[in-house]
């Protein structure tokens, strides 16, 4: 958004007298004011842009039939303006009313009465370039908190996509440990720990990809009908892994009958997952995380309820902000970036409900409760349940990628599974394997030296139809867009980087 600066403004006069509309302007600019002149509203309707800065009218100038087309003009400047109106009558009373009807829209209106004193006349065009020059400002502060924001959002693009590069293979390399089955305690003991580590990198930058979403109102959510008590239920059983090697202990507590509510089951699961994170990181270990559903009239709860550190009652609003920890020393022993409850607030919201946090005071424990409405429907979608792997389900797979950590560790993923493997490191390459080998699936990096995953998607597709391979992209671009451009070029599914390997092992005994 450019906006013209308060300098380059002009006055806009519109008299049919063309005496009055000179002696108007040569006012002005005896006064250091930049002015022009027009014989009716439809000769200023087709000049009228974002230089102006304020419009005098007199009331001849208004004609029944000049309205429309002015109101028209107006409407077509920048969003942010409210351009100041001066209209010069003899009878103020009915012009009020005639403004009023024909410029709803205008909340930037002085009326003048004839006769007219010119100092008054002067004054009121300088007190309405003023209120022009204010909205100038704020529209250019506006323009640069737009383009802060842009850059923000495309350098965490990029930081997401460089930190999920070397999360894959981390990933995939733990997955391969653990199936070894090693027999030694500290290899195992470790491979735990890493495990858990990494997944708590990848949930920190799914968190950043996810406020910078939230905040510009890009993240879409995909409702349907489910049963709340269902989703809390497989929310706890992923926080184990959480509150566990703290020491903690989670208790569940469901309202009695079903609570259909419409909502995302995999958002809904994130707010618990937040929720149950945030309360395994403020209390002391070992310590009990109280987590129940209630239902009061057509509004459905969520509770977390913990023993931990507590805050202030007054600084309750605060911690749904972004980046905000209530514990900020400098040991940063919870860790985390202070996003989580960030996040659930701006979901509650999107499912058209809210969040609330109460403490009596430091030390006592926290209190979070989610409310949701419930679904108006009667019946609930059936979830359908994780289906176990199909053994024996051989594939020839390509995979194109030119990490070759990635690609070694893919290799060795897909061979254990029992899948035919053959590997590219370019687009030119893998669009020559896929179209030689008619694999039963590609997957198929998108920042492909010399020809990227799209573009390789694109060329395979003008000689296999869709159907006869399957095109799976494997990426660490996660914005919508980028979703976007795999379906259009071709692509079957997108898949963010770091994949969880039973995710992918699941996908292709599809």
């Amino acid at each position: 958004m450019t906006v013209v600066k308060a300098s380059n403004v002009v006055t806009d006069v519109v008299s049919p007298n063309p005496a009055d509309a000179h002696l108007a302007v040569s006012l002005l600019q005896e006064n250091g004011i930049d002015a022009r002149s027009f014989e009716s509203a439809h000769a200023l309707a087709r000049v009228l842009h974002e230089q102006t800065g304020c419009l005098v009218l007199v009331e001849e100038a208004l004609a029944p039939d000049d309205i429309p087309v002015l109101r028209d003009a107006l409407g077509k400047m920048p969003a942010w303006a409210d351009l100041p109106l001066i209209v010069v009558a003899r009878d103020v009373a009915r012009l009020r009313t005639l403004i009023a009807n024909g410029f709803p829209e205008s909340g930037n209106v002085t009326l003048l009465e004839r006769p007219l004193s010119m100092h008054t006349f002067v004054s009121a065009v300088q007190v309405a370039l003023r209120s022009t020059a204010r909205q100038r400002e704020v529209a250019e502060l506006m323009a640069e908190r737009e383009r802060a924001v842009k850059l923000r959002d495309e350098f965490l693009a990029m930081l997401a996509h460089e930190l999920r590069n070397p999360l894959a293979p981390m990933r995939n390399a733990l997955y391969l440990l653990r199936r070894a089955e090693l027999a030694d305690p500290l290899v195992a003991k470790s491979t735990e720990i890493l495990e858990r580590q990494v997944n708590h990198v990848v949930r920190m930058v799914d968190d950043l990809m996810d406020v910078a979403r939230l905040e510009r109102g890009k993240l879409m959510l995909q409702k349907q009908l489910v049963d709340l008590n269902s989703v809390v239920l497989s929310a706890v059983e992923t926080c184990q892994q959480v509150a566990q090697p703290r020491g903690h202990r989670i208790t569940v507590r469901l309202a009695g009958d079903a609570l259909q509510v419409e909502a995302d089951a995999v958002r809904i699961e994130q707010i618990v997952y937040n929720l149950i994170n945030n309360a395994a990181k403020f209390s002391p270990s070992p310590g009990e995380i109280r987590v129940g559903t209630s239902v009061d009239g057509n509004i459905a709860s969520i509770e977390v309820e913990d023993d931990g550190i507590g805050f202030e009652l007054v600084g309750a609003a605060r911690l749904f902000d972004p980046f905000v920890q209530a514990n900020q020393t400098l040991e940063r022993s919870s860790g985390g970036l202070g996003m989580g409850l960030a996040i659930v607030k701006r979901l509650a919201e999107l499912h058209g409900g809210s969040v609330c946090a109460s403490s009596a005071g430091p030390g006592t424990g926290s209190r979070f409760v989610v409310r949701i409405p419930l679904a108006e429907k009667a019946a609930v979608e059936e979830s359908q349940p994780h289906r176990p792997c199909a053994r024996g389900a051989q594939r020839r797979v390509v995979v194109i990628e030119d990490n070759p950590d990635i690609r070694e560790t893919l290799q060795l993923l897909l061979t254990l599974w029992g899948h035919d493997v053959i590997m590219a490191t370019d687009g030119p390459s893998g669009v020559q394997c896929v179209l030689e080998s008619r694999p039963d699936v590609a997957l198929i990096d998108v920042g492909l030296p010399a020809m990227d995953g799209y573009e390789v998607a694109r060329t395979i597709r003008r000689s296999i139809p869709n159907g006869d391979v399957r095109l799976i992209a494997v990426t660490g671009y996660g914005q919508p867009s980028d979703k976007e451009l795999a379906m259009s070029a071709g692509l079957d599914s997108h898949l963010l980087k770091p994949i969880a390997p039973e995710v992918l092992e699941r996908l292709l005994a599809e």
